[in-house]
């Protein structure tokens, strides 16, 4: 067992790739979990009801450290009426008709602009079409 200088220096050390993947994966998991149960307005007792488990077995399911089975989040998944997780393809399919557009602002907010400035002077492009909208702002 590797021996560390101090707590810093434990939490400063990357551990192997996959453990770090599970980790952040088990998180992100619980996080959006816990933001589904909320948005349900449950509690974790009544989320633990509605799977039929306890909830302590919630809590350790949630702990983002317990090994979850594609089983346990399908259930999540089922009770909650939501995806917790979705594959990258599933998304680009889902979320295709949306288009990222960039934005040239000009500001100053240390200045009090003059009655007289003219807002025109930036161009402004709004269409719709395809259930798409695009705004250009020069």
């Amino acid at each position: 067992m590797k021996k560390y200088k101090s707590v810093e220096d434990f939490f400063n050390t990357k551990g192997p790739e996959d453990a770090e993947r599970f980790i952040d994966k088990n998180l992100d998991i619980s996080q959006q979990v816990y933001a589904l149960i909320k948005e349900k307005g449950w509690s974790q007792k009544e989320f633990a009801k509605e799977l039929g488990k306890t909830d302590a077995e919630i809590s350790k399911w949630l702990s983002g450290m317990h090994n979850l089975t594609l089983r346990s989040i399908a259930k999540m998944e089922a009770a909650l009426g939501a995806d917790i997780i979705e594959t990258p393809l599933k998304a680009e399919k889902r979320y295709k008709k949306v288009e990222y557009v960039k934005f040239k602002v000009y500001a100053n907010p240390n200045k009090i602009l003059p009655d007289s400035f003219n807002y025109k002077e930036a161009e402004q492009d709004i269409s719709k079409k395809d259930n798409t909208l695009k705004i250009q702002v020069a």
